[in-house]
């Protein structure tokens, strides 16, 4: 996005003190019957063709980058999506104030930043805490869907999704195991998408569904603690 710097760590000391809030939908009295997440959703075009197209769903964009809150918050007041919310979250530290267990039916984790030099690898986003965080969030049968353009970061993602203990989470895969999608859940693409196809580039797709026991599908659709 022009104007807003495109590189945060997320390890700085800036963000590392946990201080999202809990998404705003969760205070109506009335829930949507569907809760799509763009986790890092940068300038979010993702998540407004994903709300215009479904009015009836409830779309949430998460970001690291304030700015880039502030700005998308003001364009979906612009275009009227009363079903689209922008927050602030740092994935690797406090994903688990936004959402209640059982809550969201798909995370999209699209075009994460592939951090390709060695020393900044500890800041790819996916690791097995984060899958931990999602596993809890999505309802029973719920899904991660994750997309990236790096071969190398596609093969990182995918190991981590395939690893026993993804798979102890309830993860699985619906193409088969250690096998990548070919097409996404919902006929949209974000811009970096877009951009990757038009280059002729591959878009490397992983889809996961979680299963869960009995045992845990009772609570859904709760409020975080507002205290928290």
């Amino acid at each position: 996005m022009r104007g807003v710097r495109q590189h945060v760590n997320p390890f700085g000391l800036a963000y590392l003190e946990p201080r999202a809030r809990a998404a705003r939908y969760l205070a109506r009295s009335t829930q949507p019957d569907r809760v799509e997440v763009e986790l890092g959703c940068a300038d979010a075009d993702f998540s407004f063709g994903l709300a215009a197209a479904q009015p009836g769903w409830q779309v949430v964009g998460l970001d690291i980058r304030e700015p880039v809150i502030e700005r998308n918050s003001r364009r979906a007041e612009r275009v009227g999506l009363a079903n689209l919310e922008f927050a602030y979250c740092n994935l690797s530290t406090d994903l688990d104030r936004v959402f209640a267990a059982n809550c969201v039916d798909r995370f999209h984790l699209l075009f994460p930043d592939p951090w390709i030099k060695p020393r900044h690898r500890k800041r790819r986003v996916l690791t097995q805490t984060l899958c931990g965080v999602l596993a809890s969030q999505l309802r029973p049968g719920g899904e991660l869907h994750v997309a990236t353009d790096v071969f190398e970061l596609a093969l990182e993602m995918l190991a981590e999704l395939e690893d026993p203990a993804a798979a102890a989470l309830g993860f699985r895969n619906l193409t088969g195991p250690w096998r990548f999608a070919q097409e996404g859940p919902v006929p949209l693409a974000s811009r970096r998408e877009v951009i990757t196809r038009r280059r002729g580039q591959r878009v490397w797709r992983m889809r996961y569904v979680v299963h869960k026991t009995a045992l845990v599908t009772g609570t859904r659709r709760r409020s975080p603690d507002p205290a928290t």
